[in-house]
């Protein structure tokens, strides 16, 4: 795991700009904004990931409980084209996201 979040920013930065439906981006850059303490930034990124992938539990964030928390795993490494398949088929049935 990156440990220069100022990095990890800016390369998330570039995913978001190619990709800026990337909820996964958007959830794992404001844990690196949450630990520079750019809190607006922060909870700017938590309210878009939740917003791009509502049906997602672990978009949604308890902000009295991140104090001590670092990273929340969304899935693993690789992982992320079963996630958009998945995410896909379910839309495809018929169940909406904005």
């Amino acid at each position: 795991m990156i440990e220069d979040h100022e990095k990890a920013v800016q390369d998330f930065d570039v995913v978001i700009q190619k990709n800026p439906k990337n909820a996964h981006a958007h959830f794992r850059r404001a844990f690196s904004h949450k630990l520079m303490k750019h809190f607006p930034e922060a909870a700017e990124d938590f309210e878009k990931a939740k917003n791009l992938d509502p049906l997602n539990p672990k978009m949604i964030v308890n902000y009295k409980k991140l104090k001590g928390i670092t990273c929340i795993v969304l899935c693993k490494p690789g992982e992320e084209k079963e996630f958009w398949f998945w995410k896909n088929n379910l839309t495809k049935q018929g169940f909406k996201q904005d």
